[in-house]
């Protein structure tokens, strides 16, 4: 350490919602803390979360089983340390009031994510933290501490270090490798990354005349073992493939997969109906309008920006009158809008993915994805 480094207790790099509850925490022990942001403004993948809107937590966020990797019971210990309880009395006493939505998600009832960006700057500020934003770290060493060096100059020494720096998604909000550079060049190891909470690539080029569709459908898939994964939410349709609440949250167990080629997925155009449902369901509108064309009979039940390109991949003749369909092709019509096959080959790349995933044993090959 050189002389005139003054040496803090913690510093903390990244100021995103990881690294300013990390400075928040150390400073309310009576630790001196920095906390350096290489961008000029603090929280930015905050600001975005939840469409602007900020979703806090979830209400199930305590379930052991929805914490994943090579050792799932790594987290049991450190969410026990600050559970759903103390997170919600947490916020409660920066005077952010909480709604529940579907899915048991919390948002701030402001509807705003800078208000909470702004309440968590104005907790560390009462701490005692020193906030240094456009702070970008560019190297660093350690000796009987932590010395980092700025990108203007500036040094920073801590007797300890705690590395926010976040992953490698969104490029564009300045998420870099920076921090996980930091962490290998003190001998730590960096398991292949792949993107999370991202859209996937169909090679399904008939699906761009579906594009801006947002409809509620179920999305299952088969996964290795022969165990089913599904999710009912949204399901948006792209000039690339498929995006939504469905495909985002399918992602995560989805992309590892693609790394071993092109995956299906089934798409359930009425959610909690069997395809015998589905059937009956058709037979008794075709029964009451006889004389409607396929194309209009499905009027009022899905939209027309789906039905002409579906039934053109699915080889129907739209015109054809529904008085002349019978049972055989009723069947095959259910069965398809109950399992609609829909392939895609990759997810997009990480400057569309919400988060960046790691840690575990699955990986995405980086080459697929400069």
């Amino acid at each position: 350490m050189g002389a005139a480094l003054k040496l803090r207790d913690t510093t903390v790099v990244g100021g995103g919602a990881a690294g300013m509850m990390a400075a928040i925490v150390a400073a309310e022990s009576g630790e001196q803390v920095a906390l350096l942001e290489g961008n000029e403004q603090l929280g930015r993948k905050i600001l975005i979360s939840g469409n602007g809107r900020c979703n806090l937590t979830n209400l199930a966020a305590d379930e052991q089983k929805h914490y994943h990797g090579n050792h799932p019971h790594f987290s049991r210990a450190i969410l026990q340390q600050f559970r759903l309880r103390d997170t919600l009395e947490f916020f409660a006493d920066l005077g952010i009031e909480l709604r529940e939505e579907k899915r048991r998600r919390l948002f701030p009832v402001s509807d705003q994510a800078q208000s909470v960006v702004d309440l968590l700057v104005d907790k560390m500020r009462c701490s005692g933290v020193q906030i240094e934003t456009g702070a970008k770290v560019i190297d660093g060493h350690f000796d009987a501490g932590f010395e980092l060096r700025l990108a203007d100059g500036r040094t920073f020494g801590s007797e300890r270090l705690v590395l926010a720096s976040g992953g490698v998604s969104l490029a564009r909000l300045g998420a870099d490798r920076s921090g996980m550079d930091l962490a290998i060049g003190w001998g730590h190891e960096i398991t292949a990354l792949r993107p999370g909470l991202v859209p996937l690539i169909s090679p399904e080029k008939y699906l761009a005349k579906m594009q801006g569709l947002k409809i509620r459908a179920e999305v299952s898939v088969e996964i290795p073992g022969g165990r089913r994964i599904a999710d009912t939410d949204d399901l948006l349709f792209t000039k690339y493939g498929v995006s939504g609440f469905t495909i985002l949250n399918l992602s995560l167990r989805v992309v590892p997969e693609l790394a071993k080629g092109p995956i299906v997925l089934r798409v359930n155009l009425f959610p909690g109906r069997s395809p015998e449902q589905v059937g009956r369901m058709l037979e008794e509108r075709w029964l009451r309008h006889p004389h409607r064309s396929l194309e209009l009979s499905f009027a009022g039940l899905l939209s027309s920006k789906l039905v002409r390109p579906l039934l053109d991949r699915l080889g129907y003749d739209r015109a054809l009158c529904v008085a002349r369909l019978g049972r055989d092709m009723r069947g095959q019509l259910s069965r398809a809008l109950t399992g609609w096959v829909i392939e895609v080959s990759e997810p997009r790349p990480f400057d569309y993915a919400e988060v960046t995933v790691g840690g575990d044993k699955h990986g995405w090959d980086k080459s697929r994805h400069s």
